[in-house]
């Protein structure tokens, strides 16, 4: 039996690099606000630019793309990486949030922006699988909080002060 030792390696990179993201952000900035850092707007520009070199191949014929499946291959690169760009950006330069002791307000492309009372705090949860904690207010409003976002482990602090475990 052959091992892969390129896979071994890469997903030890990956669960290392995983690992010291969210190390790194959980206190990050300062207390009472949330935003990326470098690490997912960095990934947003490398998807980016890795999203812009096939089409730019593609586009100028500078390969010869004369092979079953080539133009295929960069066309799915172009558009895989262009989709993960996309979401990486808007979440990298456009994901925030401020608390204080009574009220939290986030704002995101994708939900926009919200603002809610501590008071009305129903629950607390950690979506493992997305690693993001989940914050259900009584007005039905849910704020997503990534692991990957910087200041949240001042926020989980408080949040365990006002006695809530997750």
């Amino acid at each position: 039996m052959e091992f892969n030792w390129q896979g071994i390696i890469a997903s030890a990179l990956t669960v290392g690099l995983t690992t010291y993201a969210i190390n790194s952000a959980r206190h990050s900035v300062q207390k009472g606000q949330l935003k990326y850092g470098l690490i997912i707007k960095g990934l947003g520009i490398v998807c980016l630019i890795c999203c812009l070199g096939p089409l730019w191949v593609y586009l100028t014929d500078n390969y010869q793309v004369n092979k079953p499946g080539q133009a295929t291959a960069l066309i799915g690169l172009t558009i895989g990486f262009g989709f993960f760009a996309i979401c990486s950006i808007a979440e990298g330069f456009f994901v925030k949030g401020n608390y204080d002791e009574s009220s939290i307000t986030f704002s995101t492309p994708w939900t926009g922006r919200k603002s809610c009372h501590w008071r009305d705090l129903e629950s607390v949860t950690l979506n493992i699988l997305c690693d993001w904690y989940v914050l259900k207010f009584k007005d039905g409003n849910t704020i997503r909080i990534s692991s990957y976002l910087g200041g949240h482990g001042y926020l989980l602090d408080s949040l365990r002060d006002k006695g809530y475990e997750f």
